[in-house]
């Protein structure tokens, strides 16, 4: 009990040590400062809600005042009010357009030309603006909304050299500085057909008749967009098609683009943008559609193939290439080439091979081509190791050929390099091909460009010469005639000759990058 007794008077004391609880009648004298001015006040108010009360000084609820409006008056303190005001304000501001210039070989040397012009942007900003006794003191961008789109100018560098005029037989496409280009007749008369320098180089085919160029774009909402152009129509608009997500897409062979959309098929396959490298996973899937040029519409399209898991290294996904009959297409996978029946999807598999082991977030698969008849499939298998050890890490690679009904292969160069992309001509007899200088090393070192006929016999050496810097990657295309052949060498364009091994080249910009021939 005496314990009990003793709580009380020590709160007491604790109390009166802190100050008076009460003014005296006599009142406190506080400085109160607000709305501009300081009062020295004489105030028999308890709190400083009381005071302010008193003082006839209405708070809004953004206010602040120290010290809080609970707290107890003491005599000499200082009350002090902030008025504080949350406003919106809003502007508009222009936003400068970038200015690109392109090395073009189109325009002669010396010469610059205006491609596109410039256009400013437009944006409004929103802010929350917070002011204290009318002084801002914090200013927030809440919302940016632009209501007109930069445009980017660009300016032409003339970059045409003086090369010999050949003669050209169909449609030459080409991707060079991430755009699309075209050659018709003659090797001089060269014209853009894209401008933006956004092609992703996934997809880059040409219609059998070289009337249109399959393409893809950059995307800012998905991995990328299919996209198709006329190639024969001067200042011809690329009209988007109904797809995204494109890995691989080609047209069927041996057929004519209509405007009506009543002509070639194209068959693509997708996947899905990921944050993991290589910053997507393919579907392994299979569509075919017939594009109209006019709307961009996707007509009678259907699923050959369903998504699936897609074989050793599925996430990087398959290839294929159309069988001049266009019933069929060869497809290639890291572990397996073989067929699918375009209108049921059925496949058969013609060959299996051990996939190979990059150490690095790529992918080795091989190209397959056919040949004019559509009876042989020619491409590159990974083959086992000349000293043993584990088959996925062996360096051989040797090209072969292979019979569509399974019956027939035959290797038509042994230890040619992992990037040796062979193809038949359209006519004649020959399959050219890259084969590596250091075939064990076949994944960085350089190529040369060999022909033999289908038969696997008479190698022989076309392009580059000895002394020379070897091709990074055998990119070519036949001629219809099978008699010439374009190459991509150190970022340029040539023409060979398969006859004579003449060499003519074709451009000098140094941005080539893919070629294609009908």
């Amino acid at each position: 009990m005496r314990f009990i007794r003793l709580i009380p008077v020590a709160f007491l004391i604790l109390l009166t040590a802190c100050g008076p609880i009460v003014p005296t009648e006599e009142g406190v004298t506080v400085t109160l400062i607000a709305d501009g001015e300081t009062r020295v006040l004489t105030t028999t108010a308890l709190t400083v809600r009381d005071l302010l009360d008193e003082a006839g000084l209405t708070l809004d609820a953004d206010d602040l005042v120290t010290p809080v409006e609970p707290t107890l008056l003491a005599d000499g303190m200082i009350v002090r009010v902030v008025r504080v005001e949350i406003r919106t304000e809003t502007e508009q501001r222009e936003i400068p357009f970038e200015r690109r210039t392109v090395r073009d070989a189109s325009v002669p040397v010396g010469e610059t030309r205006l491609l596109e012009p410039g256009i400013t942007g437009l944006e409004e900003l929103t802010y929350r603006v917070r002011l204290e006794d009318g002084v801002e003191v914090e200013r927030q961008l809440i919302r940016r909304v632009v209501l007109r789109e930069t445009r980017t100018e660009v300016i032409l560098v003339g970059a045409q050299a003086e090369h010999n005029s050949v003669p050209i037989s169909g449609t030459i496409a080409y991707l060079s500085d991430r755009n699309g280009w075209v050659i018709q007749v003659a090797s001089p008369n060269r014209r853009r057909l894209t401008h933006t320098g956004d092609l992703d180089g996934r997809v880059f085919a040409l219609s059998s008749d070289g009337g249109y160029l399959l393409f893809t774009r950059v995307a800012t909402d998905s991995l990328n967009s299919l996209w198709l152009v006329e190639t024969a129509t001067t200042d011809a608009e690329p009209v988007r098609l109904d797809a995204a997500d494109v890995l691989w897409a080609g047209w069927e062979p041996g057929c004519q683009v209509s405007s009506g959309a009543t002509g070639c098929r194209i068959a693509y396959s997708t996947g899905r943008p990921t944050e993991s490298s290589p910053g997507w996973k393919a579907n392994n899937d299979l569509w075919i559609a017939r594009p109209d040029p006019r709307t961009g519409r996707l007509l009678a399209r259907r699923e050959v193939i369903e998504q699936n898991a897609g074989g050793a290294y599925g996430w990087w996904g398959t290839t294929y290439a159309w069988r001049p009959d266009r019933h069929t297409l060869a497809y290639s996978r890291a572990d397996e080439i073989g067929l699918v029946r375009a209108y049921d999807g059925r496949r058969t598999v013609l060959a299996r091979f051990p996939p190979y082991r990059t150490y690095a977030p790529w992918v080795w698969t091989p190209t397959v081509n056919w040949s004019p008849e559509g009876e042989f499939i020619v491409t590159t298998l990974h083959g086992p190791a000349p000293t043993g050890g584990d088959p996925e890490d062996s360096p051989v690679f040797d090209v072969w050929a292979i019979r569509a009904d399974g019956t027939i292969s035959a290797v038509l160069s042994s230890a040619a390099g992992m990037w040796a992309a062979p193809q038949y001509a359209p006519v004649g007899g020959l399959v050219a091909f890259g084969h590596a200088r250091s075939p064990y090393a076949s994944q960085s070192g350089g190529y040369d460009l060999y022909l033999v006929d289908r038969d696997g016999s008479n190698h022989r050496q076309l392009f580059p010469p000895a002394d020379e810097i070897g091709l990074d990657y055998p990119e070519m295309a036949w001629s219809p005639q099978g008699d010439t052949l374009a190459v991509v060498y150190q970022g340029n364009l040539y023409l060979l000759t398969v006859a004579d091994g003449a060499v003519n080249q074709l451009t000098d910009d140094g941005g080539v990058t893919a070629v294609r021939w009908r």
